[in-house]
């Protein structure tokens, strides 16, 4: 979605840049991945599934597959586009269908029989069908072979990814993948990664299946091949001034929610616009802050939460409940959420973002997997802006650290992986602060009195206008002053292309500039037009409550270029929030947003530690106190695998923080 287009009206001329506001804007098209070569020849395909006569809805699917493969199906519209879909297995051996509610579900069955899936369907038009498919199941392959998962439904205009996952048997190796378009309207494929297929949807008007294969050959010769089938779900066309071009599919994770009925169409749907009078953002009255249905002053209860969420898959909504559930002890994520109309989690949606337009935060799923199957579902499009950096002369660095070792593991793409709700912790809570920190700056507890008959943004746009928010007084009392940092801020999270000057600065310059001012995080010059210090107000709050509630105490830090295996840091500091000049902006920071904690709890922050430039980044994991001995956590042994996948994320790819969704004021 490229949200920053959208123009916003004012009743007073004013420019501002938070309508949609969330963690770090940029410039560009969040669909687009900047620097992609698209180099994969492709075909004229030819349709294999046709509709049938007099039809309204009908299924294409896989019709015979072996065991331990992975099948799809999909239901698709001849006419009225498809407002609900509901799938059930009717009989046959038991298999998981992680999508029951999209237009498309994958499956891997593992044992022979007969699968029979019904599909129950309601149209636009307000019809009703049902329809059904039988899938032969035969043996599972006696040698090597390959899977692809998974099949899945995407918006026109979306990208996307399929994996191919190979098995392999005794000594044999991949010599080569090679992946062909078989049905469906061309698509220029990106694989330049062999195992891994990214593509953007094509436009199109009405409902239609694109199906892949990956055909695998061995050392020994042997070729094993897979499909994957990838439907199209097309939506209306978003008018002026829409808040989304782009939006998933999702649907309220509790159906019978006092709210179920206007979450998608009040937050995440393309006919939600904000221009002059067309203005179809939903006043308060009909979806309001969680705080309006707790009562003022009264913490909202988990059950009130989730009847606020939306979801693209079932799973993000069962693993989302039970993190609050067994996670905020404290009850920091509640009392933070009750700012927020709804939270949308779909496994389209990167980098996550908070909307002031809409009131909702909108949560990456790569944040709520719990199971290799749940992974499957989720996108491996980069976020847009991971190419930002590509042509400066340092790398810039970033690590959760707890007792001098990795606070989270890092997950290859190659491999089956779990994770505990324990560890969603560093992954979905650290966001979860970075974007409640924004949802609370644009309604602190004192403001989310609301005029029932105005929407959320309407309530809250002149604070905006007249500079009165918490981020405002944190940019007036303790403003960013160093201006190489402002200008690299644009960079690396705005997209705007470096000078012959910056292009030159080494990682000791960039050190040297960032320690003389004030910032925690160098995210926090992540700044669009005159949004002053929304970044800087939500990497401050995010780092803190990681210390003080979890202590996790981050790295930042910056590599310069290297050939080798080592990134060799220039400069580097961990907690840098305990620093003398930090500390008084964070007290603020909570004062405002989160005044139910101490804000002397800010002078007992662990003291920062610096770095030892000359060393690699991983040499300078374990780091001693001046004058004492800090636990000490080697790193752990690790593949080649492992520690590529752990280096990437520390290298900060742009979706560490997620992003902020500005408008660009009056027209």
């Amino acid at each position: 979605m490229n949200i920053q287009q959208y123009a916003v009206r004012l009743p007073a001329a004013l420019a501002i840049a938070t309508l949609f506001t969330a963690c770090g804007g940029g410039g560009g098209d969040p669909t687009r991945v900047p620097g992609r070569v698209d180099t994969t020849p492709t075909p004229t395909p030819t349709p294999t599934d046709t509709k049938p006569d007099g039809c309204k809805a009908y299924i294409a699917a896989d019709k015979a597959i072996a065991a331990d493969k992975a099948a799809g199906a999909s239901v698709l519209s001849c006419g009225a586009p498809l407002a609900d879909v509901s799938w059930t297995q009717v009989s046959g051996p038991a298999v998981t269908l992680q999508a029951t509610r999209t237009p498309t579900v994958s499956f891997e069955p593992h044992q022979k029989g007969l699968i029979v899936l019904r599909a129950d369907v309601t149209l636009a038009d307000g019809s009703r069908q049902s329809l059904s498919t039988d899938i032969t199941v035969g043996e599972a392959p006696t040698g090597s072979f390959i899977t692809l998962r998974a099949d899945h439904a995407v918006r026109p205009g979306t990208e996307t990814s399929v994996r191919a996952w190979p098995t392999l048997i005794g000594s044999d190796k991949v010599v080569s993948i090679v992946w062909t378009q078989v049905s469906g309207p061309t698509v220029t494929m990106d694989t330049k990664d062999s195992q891994l297929l990214m593509f953007k949807a094509p436009q199109v008007s009405a409902d239609v299946a694109l199906r892949f294969r990956a055909t695998m050959t061995l050392n020994t010769g042997a070729t094993d091949s897979d499909d994957v089938l990838v439907s199209l779900d097309p939506q209306a066309v978003p008018g002026q001034g829409a808040l989304f071009d782009i939006t998933a599919r999702v649907h309220p994770y509790r159906q019978a929610g006092a709210y179920a009925g206007v979450l998608a169409r009040c937050t995440y749907d393309v006919g939600v616009r904000y221009s002059g009078s067309a203005n179809t953002l939903c006043p308060s009255q009909v979806l309001p802050p969680l705080q309006t249905e707790a009562g003022i002053g009264v913490v909202p209860s988990v059950a009130q939460i989730m009847g606020r969420v939306l979801v693209s898959h079932d799973f993000l909504g069962v693993n989302f409940e039970q993190f609050l559930l067994t996670q905020d002890a404290n009850s920091d994520f509640r009392r933070l959420l009750a700012s927020v109309s709804a939270i949308v989690i779909g496994s389209h949606v990167r980098p996550s973002f908070y909307s002031a337009g809409t009131g909702a935060i909108y949560l990456d799923a790569n944040n709520l997997w719990l199971t290799a199957e749940q992974r499957d579902v989720v996108t491996e499009v980069p976020d847009y802006r991971s190419a930002f950096d590509d042509n400066l002369n340092f790398i810039p660095l970033g690590r959760s650290v707890k007792n001098n070792a990795y606070a989270r593991r890092s997950y290859p793409s190659k491999t089956r992986v779990t994770r505990t709700t324990d560890e969603l912790l560093f992954d979905l809570g650290r966001l979860m602060y970075h974007e409640l920190a924004h949802a609370n700056d644009f309604l602190p507890s004192v403001e989310r009195a609301m005029n029932p008959q105005r929407s959320i943004w309407e309530n809250i746009g002149d604070r905006v206008g007249n500079r009165s928010l918490p981020s405002d007084a944190l940019a007036a009392q303790f403003p960013l002053q160093s201006g190489e940092m402002l200008g690299m801020g644009q960079v690396l999270y705005q997209g705007k292309t470096a000078t012959d000057v910056q292009k030159a600065y080494t990682a000791a310059d960039i050190g040297r500039f960032f320690a003389s001012d004030r910032a925690s995080d160098d995210y926090a010059y992540s700044i669009f037009e005159d949004d002053n210090s929304r970044e800087d107000l939500a990497m401050l709050f995010e780092e803190f409550m990681m210390s003080y509630r979890h202590d996790v105490r981050y790295d930042v830090g910056y590599a310069n270029q290297t050939t080798g295996s080592d990134l060799i840091v220039g400069w580097g500091e961990r907690g840098r929030i305990a620093e003398p000049a930090v500390k008084p902006r964070i007290k603020l920071v909570l004062q405002r947003i989160a005044p139910w904690i101490d804000v002397t709890a800010v002078d007992r922050l662990p003291a920062p530690l610096m770095m030892k430039a000359g060393e690699s980044w991983d040499a300078n994991l374990v780091l001693n106190p001046p004058g004492g001995f800090a636990k000490q956590s080697a790193l752990r042994i690790e593949s080649a695998e492992q520690r590529a996948a752990r280096l990437r994320g520390d290298i900060k790819q742009r979706e560490r923080h997620g992003k902020m969704t500005p408008d660009v004021g009056q027209p």
